[in-house]
């Protein structure tokens, strides 16, 4: 008679681990160098906008009281994780046969999983950018990408999309660097934003190359330098991106946030009725933004 010694999920489940996390480790990441990364310690946080104190200093008339303003309320963003996970069943066959490698392999597939729902979930704030699915929406209910966005403290609209979406080129770059230079603030003043990044599916690479790396002005015959080099503005390829010619300009300053509850982990455990090793991998995350400024999109021609 055999007298099994312990659970081989406990002998397992630390290598498997180590296999897990260095293949985590090993895979580059996209999302963090697109979106504020941050932690929260509770079930949701609540993002509240609200204005300053308006735009200007009036006019003060010699031994007149000065003008007293009010800060203006906006409305609440709220960020509530979700949790992902998938597993895999290591049966009892498996163990003694270890066959093809299969037990490295498995915890290699969990970890690619996990990776990639973390970049699918998170790349899903710019796919809905321009309100395809309206699932994500900031402080004003509208789309990351919108012609309407309001202004909180003043009234009126502006819009950080272009009137007539196109492909990237060098007129509709150009356009949108002086869309996000001219983009007021909750209370109407200039925002003074600073374009960082423009953020392209593969399939913009070339074109991206071109208008911000040339010395002379792309697709023209004459010696025109390149104004777009005196920007600083570098392009960011993201590999997850499902409309392949949109393209968007992320500031140094913007509001689209990754927030981890809980990051990756793996677990083990056993099922004492079929022999079976259990393990799994989990997470807990939420993406979306509140302020819409720092941003500028097109969905392409």
């Amino acid at each position: 008679m055999t007298i099994r010694r312990g659970n081989f999920s406990n002998l397992l489940g630390p290598g498997l681990r180590r296999v897990w996390i260095d293949n985590l480790k090993a895979r580059p990441t996209e999302y963090d160098k697109i979106f504020n990364v941050d932690k929260i310690d509770r079930a949701y946080v609540d993002d509240y906008e609200m204005s300053m104190l308006g735009g200007s200093f009036p006019a003060k008339a010699e031994g007149e009281s000065i003008e007293y303003v009010d800060p203006k309320s906006g409305n609440t963003k709220r960020y509530t994780p979700g949790t992902f996970g998938m597993g895999f069943r290591v049966t009892e066959e498996m163990y003694e046969d270890s066959l093809y490698g299969m037990m490295r392999k498995m915890p290699r597939g969990l970890a690619k999983a996990q990776a990639n729902t973390v970049e699918l979930n998170a790349i899903s704030v710019l796919d809905d950018a321009f309100g395809a699915a309206g699932t994500y929406t900031g402080f004003d209910k509208l789309c990351l990408c919108n012609a309407s966005h309001t202004i909180l403290y003043t009234g009126g609209t502006y819009s950080n999309t272009l009137s007539v979406q196109a492909d990237l080129g060098i007129t509709t770059l150009q356009a949108a660097i002086t869309n996000i230079e001219k983009t007021p603030d909750s209370d109407g003043v200039l925002a003074v934003l600073k374009p960082q990044y423009l953020i392209i599916a593969p399939d913009n690479k070339f074109i991206a190359r071109e208008l911000l790396r040339s010395e002379y002005k792309p697709y023209t015959s004459g010696n025109e330098i390149n104004a777009l080099l005196d920007e600083e503005l570098k392009y960011l390829v993201t590999h997850f991106l499902s409309d392949t010619d949109a393209w968007f300009i992320r500031c140094k300053d913007h509001d689209l946030n990754f927030f981890w509850r809980r990051k990756p982990r793996f677990d083990n455990s056993d099922d004492f009725d079929t022999g079976d090793a259990k393990y799994k991998g989990t997470h807990r995350s939420i993406q979306g933004f509140g302020n819409w400024r720092g941003w500028y999109g097109s969905s392409g021609g």
